[in-house]
């Protein structure tokens, strides 16, 4: 059996091991979970090395003759949509939680510019994102799954997590950290059984 290996990538906080905790039950279902962290605040203003550690990352696991798809929480799902359209042809299935995907027009608290202020390289990763998902075709874009709080999120505007095409889904959850659990654990059915979805969706 080919091992399906989910590369996770969390968000500004870089959570490791509350995040392990919560998909480590995604094991029951054939799936093999590992946390990669972006190292979002590291010194150094540029996405670049960040996205080629990922790439690198999806390479070697390809190379194994795993499958291999990504989950992107909060910022981390502009990073696998960058890494996705670089390797779209080995990456099986995409997920992005709660994540800002595109800059949006708001203002004041939950702006592009006030929620991207600690992090450069996570400005960068959703402005290429925003580009980049135009470029995608309707079959790659099934391969992708959007969730987002059902009834509101303080920190990302709906209308900046979805992606025309794509399965685009919500949580019946409030607030941004807390909808992220949600959708990992008590709501984690559909993510799951998207990633293991032969057909695209």
């Amino acid at each position: 059996m080919i091992k399906h290996r989910v590369i996770v990538v969390p968000g500004l906080g870089d959570e490791g091991r509350q995040l392990e905790w919560l998909i480590k039950h995604w094991k029951r279902y054939g799936l093999v979970p590992v946390v990669y962290r972006v190292g979002w605040r590291d010194k150094g203003s540029s996405f670049h090395p960040r996205l080629a550690r990922l790439i690198r990352l999806i390479d070697r696991y390809s190379k194994r003759g795993e499958r291999v798809s990504l989950v992107g929480l909060s910022a981390g799902g502009s990073a696998v949509i960058n890494a996705f359209v670089r390797r779209r042809r080995i990456i099986h299935k995409v997920i992005t939680v709660c994540s800002r995907l595109q800059r949006g027009q708001e203002r004041g608290f939950r702006s592009f510019t006030t929620r991207t202020a600690s992090s450069a390289a996570f400005a960068q990763f959703v402005a290429l994102c925003e580009y980049r998902v135009q470029k995608l075709s309707t079959a790659d874009r099934k391969k992708i799954m959007t969730v987002r709080a059902g009834f509101g999120d303080e920190l990302v505007p709906g209308n900046t997590s979805a992606i025309d095409g794509a399965y685009n889904i919500t949580v019946p959850s409030v607030e941004h950290v807390v909808s992220i659990a949600a959708a990992l654990t008590i709501f984690s059915r559909p993510l799951i059984a998207f990633l293991h979805s032969e057909q695209s969706a």
